[in-house]
C-alpha cells in the first residue's frame, strides 16, 4: 500500500521524533522535533506534514514559506516513494505561495542547518535526481568546551573586567528590556536576528548577553535562539562605533561558559569572520552545507483541499 499525506499533528509528535532519530544521521532532528515541525519563523508558521503506510507514520516534512524545512522518512520506509510525495507536497505550499524557487533546510530564523551536510551524499543525489541543484555553500564552527581553557567563568570575568575597564558593562540582558534590545537590534542588523534573540531571551536562563555603556546596547550575543537546547551559538554583533573593543570575545565567552554548563561542545552557525573564532577559541572543527534550490515551474501549484 502507498502512504498518503496529510497534516502532521501535535498527538503525532512522539512518533515523529523517532522517525528523526532513525532517519537523520547528520543532525539532531528529534531533539528539536517540536521546533522544526511546529514552530514559527520570522515569516510565520510552517506547513507540518505526515506520511504514513496503513495508519503508521512512517515520514514527516515541514514547509515554511520557501522553505522545505525538514524532511525525513524512517529508513524501513524507504525506496516506495514516501519521500517524493512528501517533496512533492512541500513544493506545492512554496510554489502556491508564488515564490521564484524552493530551498532546502536554511530558513532564516528557524533552521535545522544551514544546509545539507556535504557528507550526506545519498540526499544531496536524491534530490540532485529530483531537479535541486547546489546554489550556495554555508559552514559551521564546532568549538569543544568542556576541556577548552578558553571557555571558563574566571575568563569571562577577566574579559568582562577589560571591557569595564573601557567604559563598558558586560551582562545578562533582562527579559522587561527585550522590547528595546530587539528594535535596537533590528534597525541596527534587521533580518532574522530580532526574532532569535527574543527566543534565546525567553529561555531560563536568559540566552541573551549585552555590552552596555551610558545605558545603550552596543554589542549582543545570543545563544540557543535556534536549535533551542542544542546548544548553538548565534547570533552576535557589534555596532560599528564600539568595535575593537573587545565587547564581542568578552560576550562569546560568557555566551559559551553558559553552553558548556550544559553542553560539551556548541556550534557556531553561518559564520562571518572565522579569524576571530579561532582567535577567541583555539583550534576548531568545522561543518560544510551545501543549500540545494529548484526553480519554480511555469503553472500555479495548487494544494490538495485537505492541506489548504
Amino acid at each position: 500500500m502507498g502512504a498518503t499525506i496529510d497534516a502532521l499533528t501535535a498527538d503525532d509528535l512522539p512518533a515523529a521524533r523517532a522517525v528523526l532519530a532513525d532517519a537523520c544521521r547528520f543532525d539532531r532532528a528529534a531533539d528539536v522535533a517540536e521546533e522544526k515541525l511546529f514552530g514559527a519563523s520570522p515569516r510565520g508558521q510552517p506547513l507540518a506534514l505526515a506520511a504514513r503506510v496503513d495508519g503508521a507514520l512512517v515520514g514527516v516534512a515541514a514547509a515554511s514559506c520557501d522553505r522545505v524545512r525538514v524532511l525525513a522518512v524512517a529508513p524501513a520506509a524507504r525506496g516506495r516513494g514516501v519521500g517524493s510525495a512528501l517533496l512533492t507536497a512541500c513544493e506545492q505550499h512554496v510554489w502556491a505561495g508564488a515564490h521564484r524557487r524552493v530551498r532546502v533546510l536554511d530558513e532564516p530564523g528557524n533552521y535545522l542547518a544551514p544546509g545539507i551536510d556535504v557528507d550526506n551524499v545519498d540526499t544531496i543525489a536524491w534530490l540532485g535526481r529530483r531537479g535541486y541543484v547546489r546554489r550556495d555553500e554555508h559552514e559551521n564552527l564546532v568549538v569543544d568546551l568542556r576541556d577548552n581553557p578558553r571557555v571558563s567563568a574566571a575568563r569571562a570575568a577577566e574579559l568582562a573586567d577589560a571591557c569595564a575597564a573601557r567604559g563598558y558593562a558586560i551582562r545578562r540582558a533582562q527579559l522587561d528590556e527585550l522590547d528595546a534590545i530587539s528594535a535596537h537590534v533590528s534597525i541596527g542588523f534587521g533580518g532574522a536576528w530580532p526574532f532569535e534573540i527574543e527566543r534565546a531571551a525567553t529561555r531560563t536562563p536568559c540566552g541573551l548577553f549585552v555590552a552596555e555603556r551610558d545605558g545603550r546596547v552596543a554589542a549582543f550575543a545570543a545563544h540557543d535562539g535556534n536549535n533551542r537546547g542544542l546548544g548553538w551559538f548565534g547570533p552576535a554583533g557589534t555596532w560599528p562605533e564600539h568595535r575593537g573593543q573587545g565587547l564581542g570575545e568578552a560576550l562569546l565567552i560568557a555566551c559559551l561558559v553558559d553552553v558548556a554548563a550544559v553542553h560539551a561542545r556548541s556550534e557556531i552557525a553561518w559564520i562571518g569572520p572565522r579569524e576571530f573564532y579561532t582567535r577567541a577559541l583555539g583550534p576548531l572543527g568545522t561543518r560544510k552545507f551545501a543549500v540545494l534550490t529548484r526553480e519554480t515551474p511555469h503553472r500555479r501549484a495548487t494544494l490538495p483541499p485537505a492541506m489548504r
